[in-house]
C-alpha cells in the first residue's frame, strides 16, 4: 500500500502510513501559466494499492479537479487498486431537488470519481440520502464519533448535557451521547435561507456543562443559536465540537465569544483537536 496526500493532509497521510506500516509520497501540485493543474506523485505506484487523501475545501472546486487528477495518475502508472479517502467531501448538502430545476450535487459529483476503485468519506453529510452507496455505487462513509467520544471523555469527564443543533446533527449528537451514556437534547430548526434559521426553544433545564455537536460549522448561525438556548437554560460552560471545520469568514471568534471551540483534523484549522488518522487506518486495515 502507498498513502499519497495533498498539503493539506499531509500530516494525516504520514500518520496512517506510520500506523498502517506503508509507504508514503507527497502529491505536488503546480499551475501551469493558464491555471490548468500539473500533479506529479513522488513514488512509484506500480502493483500497489494506492490511497490519495485529500480534504476537497477551501476552493473545493479546484480541489475536486487535483483529486481526479490525482487518481489518474495512480492509474496511469499501473496502481493494482486506487482508494480515495475524501477527510472531507464536498457538494453533499444538496441531496434531493430543493427547487424546481436545481442541481441534486451529491448524485452526480460523486460520478465524477471513476478512477477510483473506492470511496471512503469521512462522515459526509447525509440526510435524506441515508448511505453513500445510494448516491455511488463505489462510495461508502466512515465515522469519527467513537474518536469524539473518547475526546470528550478524557477532557471533560461525565457531568454534561449534549445537545445537537438540529435533526441533521442526530447521527452525531445522539450517537456520541450514546456511546457517553449521556443526557441529549435535539434542537428543532427551520431554515429560510443559507444564513437564516430559526430555533424552537428548548424545554427544561440542561446541566452547566454543554456540549453541542455537529458534523458542519460553516457561517456558525446554527451554533450561535444553539449557544443562546443553552445559555437560556442553565449552561456556564459551552464546548462546541464540529467534525468539519470549514469555519466561514468570522464563525470562528463569534463562536468563541461563548463557547470553546474544537473540530477534528479533516479540515486544517486552529481549533482542530481530534485526529481522523485512526479512523482511516482502522478502515484501511481490510485492503492492506
Amino acid at each position: 500500500m502507498l498513502i499519497a496526500s495533498f498539503p493539506e493532509t499531509e500530516d494525516i497521510g504520514r500518520k496512517v502510513a506510520k500506523m498502517l506500516k506503508v509507504g508514503y509520497t507527497k502529491i505536488m501540485t503546480e499551475d501551469f501559466p493558464d491555471s490548468e493543474f500539473h500533479l506529479e506523485l513522488k513514488k512509484n505506484p506500480k502493483n500497489k494499492i494506492v490511497v490519495i487523501v485529500s480534504s476537497m475545501t477551501k476552493d473545493p472546486d479546484e480541489k475536486l479537479i487535483e483529486t481526479i487528477l490525482a487518481g489518474g495518475i495512480a492509474k496511469d502508472y499501473g496502481a493494482k487498486k486506487v482508494i480515495l479517502v475524501a477527510t472531507y467531501m464536498p457538494y453533499m448538502r444538496q441531496d434531493k431537488h430543493f427547487e424546481k430545476y436545481d442541481s441534486l450535487s451529491s448524485k452526480h459529483i460523486l460520478k465524477l470519481f471513476g478512477n477510483f476503485d473506492k470511496i471512503i468519506a469521512i462522515d459526509p453529510h447525509l440526510h435524506r440520502i441515508k448511505k453513500m452507496r445510494q448516491a455511488y455505487g463505489k462510495a461508502e462513509s466512515i465515522t469519527t464519533n467513537w474518536l469524539v467520544a473518547d475526546y470528550i471523555k478524557k477532557r471533560f469527564g461525565k457531568e454534561f448535557s449534549i445537545v445537537g443543533p438540529d435533526a441533521e446533527s442526530t447521527q452525531w449528537s445522539s450517537k456520541v451521547a450514546r456511546m457517553l451514556g449521556s443526557d441529549v437534547v435535539i434542537l428543532k430548526k427551520t431554515r429560510f435561507s443559507s444564513r437564516k434559521i430559526k430555533q424552537a426553544d428548548i424545554k427544561g433545564r440542561l446541566k452547566e456543562n454543554v456540549i453541542i455537536i455537529d458534523d458542519i460549522i460553516s457561517t456558525g448561525k446554527t451554533i450561535i443559536g444553539a449557544i443562546k438556548l443553552a445559555r437560556k437554560h442553565g449552561a456556564k460552560r459551552i464546548i462546541v465540537i464540529g467534525i468539519h471545520g470549514l469555519l466561514i469568514g468570522k464563525s470562528a471568534e463569534q463562536i468563541r465569544k461563548y463557547a470553546e471551540l474544537i473540530t477534528s483534523n479533516t479540515i486544517e484549522n486552529k481549533y482542530a483537536k481530534i485526529d481522523v488518522s485512526p479512523a482511516i487506518a482502522k478502515a484501511l486495515k481490510r485492503f492492506n
